[in-house]
C-alpha cells in the first residue's frame, strides 16, 4: 500500500514528468522511435544530445507508462506514447504550450491566491493575451494548443443541438472557425459570422480552420460591441475572463441580439464533490496565467443573469463540454 507520505511526493513531483514531456517532443523523440530509431545512443546522436541525460528523461516517462524499455536503453512507444507523434492528432501542442510561458507564470502561484489577480501579468509585464498578441510565434501554438484541448468537442458540440430555429449564427472568439465549419456543413441554411480579434480572422481567412461556407469574417473587440445575428455561440471564451469582463461578453451579445434569439455558452462545468476532473487542474492554471475560472452551473446562471439573459436548460454533448443555453430576460 502506497503512505500517505509517498503520495503527496509524488503529486509534488510532477513538474518533472510534465516537463520531460515537452522535452521529448521538441525532441521529437516519439517520431524518431517510430521511425525505428530505439536506442537511446541512435536518439541522442539524431537530437544533438547527451546521451546519459536522455537516457534519464525517457526512464521516467517509462515509470508513467509514456515509453516502454524493451531492451537496455532501447525503447518503444507506448499506446499512450503514440499520441505525441507528430503525425496524430493529440496533446502534443498543448504540452508544449502549457509547459513554457505558462509554465513560468505558475511558478508565481502565490500570488494569484494572495491577490486573485493573474501571476502571468506580474512575470511577464503585460495580461496573457496582449503578451500573445506581440508574439506571433507562440499565439500560433496557442491557437495549436487550443485545437487539441478540443480535440472531438466541436464535433460534439454540432451534434448536440438544433439550429434549425435560426437564419444567422455569430461565433464569437471563433479562432481559426473549427466550431462554426462543423456547425454549418451540418445546417445548410445558415449563414455564418466568424468574430474574433484581427490576427484569428486573418488564419481562418486562410483556411487554417478548414473552408468555410457561407461565412462573413468580421474583426473586432467582443469587449466593445458583437454583430448581429440570431444565435450566438461562444466556445471555450467565457471561462477566459473574470466575472466583470464576462458579463461584459454577453451583456453585449444580449444587446445585439435579434428578437428570440439565443446565447450558446459551451464550457466544461466543476463538477461537484471531490473526485478529480482535469477541468479542476485547468482552473488553477486558468487562475494563474488569464484571470478566468471554469465554473459550475449555478455560477453561470448568475453570471447569464446579470448580463440580462436567462439559461433556459444544459444540454450535454458526447464529450465533457455542455451546452448553456440562454434568451433575453
Amino acid at each position: 500500500m502506497v503512505k500517505p507520505t509517498q503520495q503527496v511526493m509524488r503529486l509534488g513531483f510532477g513538474f518533472a514528468v510534465s516537463q520531460a514531456l515537452r522535452v521529448i517532443i521538441e525532441l521529437g523523440i516519439p517520431d524518431l522511435l517510430a521511425a525505428g530509431k530505439p536506442s537511446v545512443a541512435e536518439l541522442a546522436a539524431a537530437t544533438r544530445s547527451n546521451a546519459d541525460a536522455l537516457y534519464r528523461v525517457m526512464r521516467l516517462l517509462a515509470a508513467e507508462g509514456v515509453f516502454r524499455e524493451v531492451l537496455p536503453r532501447h525503447f518503444e512507444l507506448t499506446e499512450m506514447g503514440t499520441v505525441l507523434r507528430s503525425d496524430r492528432p493529440g496533446p502534443r501542442d498543448f504540452i508544449r504550450m502549457i509547459n513554457s510561458e505558462a509554465y513560468l507564470a505558475f511558478e508565481q502561484l502565490m500570488h494569484s491566491v494572495h491577490t486573485g489577480k493573474p501571476a502571468f501579468d506580474k512575470v511577464f509585464g503585460s495580461p496573457r493575451f496582449d503578451w500573445l498578441s506581440e508574439h506571433p510565434e507562440q499565439a500560433a501554438l496557442f491557437q495549436r494548443a487550443m485545437v487539441a484541448l478540443s480535440q472531438g468537442s466541436n464535433e460534439a458540440v454540432a451534434d448536440a443541438y438544433d439550429f434549425r430555429p435560426f437564419t444567422r449564427i455569430v461565433d464569437l472568439g471563433g479562432g481559426h472557425g473549427q466550431l462554426l465549419a462543423e456547425i454549418l456543413v451540418r445546417n445548410l441554411h445558415l449563414s455564418g459570422v466568424l468574430f474574433d480579434l484581427p490576427s484569428g480572422v486573418a488564419a481562418a481567412q486562410q483556411g487554417a480552420g478548414g473552408h468555410l461556407l457561407r461565412t462573413e469574417f468580421v474583426a473586432g473587440d467582443f469587449f466593445e460591441s458583437v454583430p448581429i445575428g440570431d444565435v450566438y455561440v461562444l466556445k471555450k471564451v467565457i471561462h477566459d475572463w473574470d466575472d466583470e469582463r464576462a458579463t461584459t461578453i454577453l451583456r453585449n451579445c444580449r444587446k445585439a441580439m435579434l428578437p428570440g434569439g439565443k446565447v450558446l455558452v459551451a464550457e466544461t462545468l466543476v463538477p461537484s464533490g471531490d473526485e478529480p476532473d482535469q477541468i479542476k487542474q485547468i482552473d488553477v492554471v486558468m487562475l494563474a496565467v488569464t484571470g478566468g475560472l471554469e465554473r459550475t452551473k449555478a455560477q453561470y446562471a448568475s453570471l447569464l443573469d446579470a448580463a440580462g439573459l436567462k439559461l433556459e436548460r444544459v444540454i450535454p454533448t458526447r464529450g465533457p463540454i455542455s451546452i448553456l443555453e440562454a434568451s433575453a430576460v
